[in-house]
């Protein structure tokens, strides 16, 4: 499962380099599979419960998510540069540290070591990460992306404690996840590349 974790980590700090939309949905759909991937490793599941999980993971979070934004952002012809961290040294630097704060907590947190250390180390870390992009976004889309990033950071730490949720509440998150999107979709097609506080926006980007 390692490797898998790696592939989730790189997920999380990749957009924050390359500065695309495109690539910032295509991290949120990978670690939608990547998530699928860990949940499928402990077998096929044998509840309800399971099942909804899983359709969670593969059908909303891998495949919904980055296509319905995608087509959002498609249709409205935006710019491709789409920073979700301010593209300077200091951000990057700070998500750095971030990075190795979360291996420090998994550390100090997971004595044993293990593929456990290493699941809280990358979920604390994508944790830290969409803190990050929240703190620094005034965009839609980018304020968007951070909260999905939150959304699958939580979700990864749940899927380390390897039991399930009730059915009523695994349809609850499942449902809620999906509104929340769909809220996100509203307002990225109404405030499109403008500031949410509707502000000018920044010299030398495309309006």
């Amino acid at each position: 499962m390692t490797y898998l974790l790696i592939a989730f980590l790189a997920a999380a700090v990749a957009p924050l380099l390359i500065a695309t939309w495109r690539t910032s949905l295509l991290g949120l759909a990978v670690q939608g599979l990547v998530m699928t991937a860990i949940l499928a490793g402990r077998g096929r599941p044998d509840t309800a419960a399971g099942a909804v999980l899983l359709a969670d993971l593969l059908l909303v979070r891998t495949l919904f998510v980055p296509r319905f934004l995608y087509g959002i952002l498609l249709r409205q012809n935006a710019p491709r540069r789409s920073d979700v961290i301010p593209a300077n040294l200091l951000s990057w630097t700070v998500a750095g540290a971030l990075v190795l704060a979360a291996f420090r907590f998994a550390d100090r947190a997971c004595p044993e070591g293990g593929e456990l250390e290493m699941h809280v180390a990358v979920a604390a870390a994508a944790l830290l990460l969409s803190f990050l992009v929240l703190a620094t976004q005034r965009r839609a889309f980018g304020l968007a992306v951070g909260a999905l990033r939150l959304e699958n950071a939580v979700a990864l730490f749940e899927l380390a404690g390897g039991h399930e949720l009730p059915l009523p509440v695994q349809l609850g998150v499942t449902g809620v996840l999906i509104l929340t999107v769909l809220t996100f979709g509203a307002f990225v097609r109404r405030l499109g590349a403008a500031p949410v506080d509707g502000s000018a926006p920044a010299p030398g980007r495309a309006p």
